[in-house]
């Protein structure tokens, strides 16, 4: 087992953490929260790093670098649909839009053709990464009306993101797809 590997599991073990500290009704959750998602945030570019790095590239960390980062996204966004302050439609795109691509990242490694993300595709990651934070932390912050709009509004453009990279993804990668 490879150490980005470990890694990535260690992030993925982090998200039941990080949901039983933002779900639960101790005073300043959301800063615990916060801190365990940006921790397991930051893990994903420590551990491709090293993988890149150190030539420790495999078909696993392939697989699960990826999905850890979905579940964790996944996990924060039903966590503040629960919550009430994340809509459940705006949830409801990114997660499936993450279970499709998985499901198609999945094809494709079962093939031993493996895509990487796009520019697009980061990015929205990062927005994503943005806009959870920011709603997770926005009841501890100066002007908490305000920065629930700021965090709303780069939700949306994390909506927009979502969508148009998963088209990318699907307009590019389905012509290799063996029929």
């Amino acid at each position: 087992m490879t150490i980005p590997n470990i890694i990535t599991i260690l992030r993925i073990l982090l998200v039941p953490i990080f949901l039983v500290f933002l779900l639960t009704e101790m005073e300043n959750k959301e800063i615990i929260a916060f801190a365990i998602f940006i921790i397991a945030a930051l893990s994903d570019a420590i551990d491709g790093y090293l993988a890149r790095k150190y030539d420790q590239v495999t078909p696993l960390g392939k697989f699960l670098d990826p999905l850890a980062d979905k579940l964790l996204i996944a996990a924060a966004l039903l966590a503040l649909v629960y919550l009430q302050v994340v809509e459940t439609w705006v949830a409801s795109i990114i997660i499936l839009r993450e279970i499709f691509i998985t499901g198609f990242r999945f094809y494709f490694l079962v093939q031993d053709n493996v895509f990487s993300a796009s520019w697009i595709a980061k990015k929205k990651t990062l927005m994503q990464i943005i806009a959870v934070s920011i709603l997770m932390l926005y009841p501890k912050l100066p002007f908490p009306d305000i920065f629930f709009k700021i965090g709303t509004l780069t939700l949306y453009v994390a909506v927009f993101l979502t969508v148009y990279s998963g088209v990318e993804y699907v307009v590019k990668y389905s012509k290799s797809i063996k029929g």
